[in-house]
């Protein structure tokens, strides 16, 4: 059985695709392989007294390697067969480190901070090295940024060993994170976006419900409440998945009850994929799960195409829906969830996007933040006789749909809910919720 924790994150009503629409993510039985033995990871410590006051930390250091090679570090066990777990958290857990000084890296031989080559500072971290390879892969470099929320791009980039090469530009290291995030369908952590992106509306859309409730990309099995771990090949394909003996609420058990996932960007997000979806459908382009992304281009949020259309996009009211234009959408949403809307500052070395201007109007007044209870305590089975199942847990209000979207006549493939939602996929183990 399922903790209390997860319990009451299975029992928050999630819709991801709007009724008639076939959802994206329908996972096919997963390939199960041979968990074969792996080393385990180190704990992520500091690597100095956080209480002393320290601003340097003494090292050896070595030459830059041959080849444009990297030293060796704390995570090297790191393979597309033994992927660290906190690759797959998709919402940040509460920042412990925010106000933890970083010290700066000394070269214990010579007593001088080490640089980079323009002359920088560079900062000490234990579970990075000083000199890095070239070709770095992305999933090490997300999971160095995860480890430690006070690591910026910059601290990788400041130590690529570029031996007497140019050094190559930030957005090559980046879109190697990219792609790797994207072979195991995790979202950015840290987007310096205030409107959703196009990228995160569709990896909403790749994820279950269950998934973004528990916070993790790898696959759900509550038939055996466990998590499954992709394993990669070279390719980024997946080979198939082994059971990452971690407990199905790993990914919540840092955050406070009650918990606050999905967050408001994801929801904010969630919203903005119902509204385009539902454009696709009554314009007639189909009832597949990414038929938005045919909408032209006067049809799509502005912010998606603004650079790749020079700022010439024409932006159209939906008339359709509410006569408003996705960014008014948008924007008045973010008004609604003012806490959570907003990400952490966008690390730096990360391509710089514009932001487009906040609109004043307002749609809806904010709603009242209920408090969650506790899920209540579970009873053992006694002589083979299962304990009755515990009270349904209060539904998490931001994920109430107050006024859903009319549906085209003609689709029949819905749930109805007594809150006046309108649900076309259901997971099997949540129907009962809905009868």
């Amino acid at each position: 059985m399922a903790s209390q924790r997860a319990q009451a994150q299975l029992n928050k009503q999630l819709v991801i695709d709007i009724a008639g629409t076939t959802p994206a993510n329908v996972q096919a039985p997963p390939t199960l392989l041979n968990r074969p033995a792996q080393p385990p990871f180190p704990a992520y410590r500091l690597g100095y007294n956080a209480a002393a006051n320290v601003t340097r930390v003494n090292q050896i250091i070595p030459p830059p390697p041959a080849d444009r090679q990297g030293l060796p570090h704390p995570y090297d066990m790191l393979a597309e067969d033994n992927l660290h777990p906190a690759l797959f958290q998709i919402e940040p857990i509460p920042n412990t480190l925010a106000n933890v000084q970083i010290p700066l890296l000394v070269n214990q031989q010579t007593g001088q901070v080490e640089t980079n080559s323009t002359g920088r500072a560079i900062r000490y971290f234990w579970h990075m090295p000083r000199w890095v390879a070239i070709d770095v892969s992305g999933m090490l470099m997300e999971l160095w940024l995860r480890l430690d929320p006070r690591v910026e791009m910059r601290d990788i980039l400041d130590r690529i060993n570029t031996g007497n090469r140019a050094m190559p530009g930030p957005n090559v290291f980046n879109m190697r994170r990219n792609r790797f995030r994207l072979s195991i369908n995790v979202p950015s952590q840290n987007t310096g976006r205030q409107m959703p992106s196009a990228v995160e509306v569709e990896m909403l859309g790749l994820l279950t419900s269950q998934q973004i409730l528990l916070n993790t990309s790898m696959l759900v099995d509550l038939h055996n409440n466990r998590l499954l771990q992709p394993v990669l090949a070279n390719d980024r394909s997946t080979l198939g998945y082994v059971d990452a003996h971690l407990p199905i609420d790993h990914f919540l058990v840092a955050f406070p009850m009650p918990i606050p996932i999905p967050s408001n960007r994801q929801l904010i997000t969630l919203q903005l994929r119902h509204r385009l979806q539902t454009l696709a459908m009554l314009r007639g382009l189909g009832n597949g799960a990414h038929a938005y992304q045919t909408l032209p281009i006067n049809l799509q949020p502005g912010w998606w195409n603004e650079r790749r259309q020079g700022g010439n996009v024409r932006v159209d009211r939906i008339v359709d829906i509410d006569n408003l234009t996705h960014e008014e959408f948008v924007q008045g949403l973010l008004a609604q969830y003012p806490a959570g809307a907003q990400q952490s500052a966008r690390r730096t070395g990360q391509r710089s996007r514009r932001q487009m201007p906040a609109q004043r109007q307002q749609r809806q007044q904010p709603q009242q933040q209920q408090q969650q209870p506790r899920a209540p305590a579970m009873q053992p089975a006694v002589n083979n006789v299962v304990a009755p199942a515990p009270a349904p847990m209060p539904i998490d209000p931001r994920l109430l749909v107050a006024n859903p979207v009319p549906v085209p006549v003609g689709l029949t493939r819905e749930i109805r809910t007594p809150d006046g939602a309108i649900h076309a996929y259901v997971e099997d183990v949540h129907q009962a919720l809905y009868r």
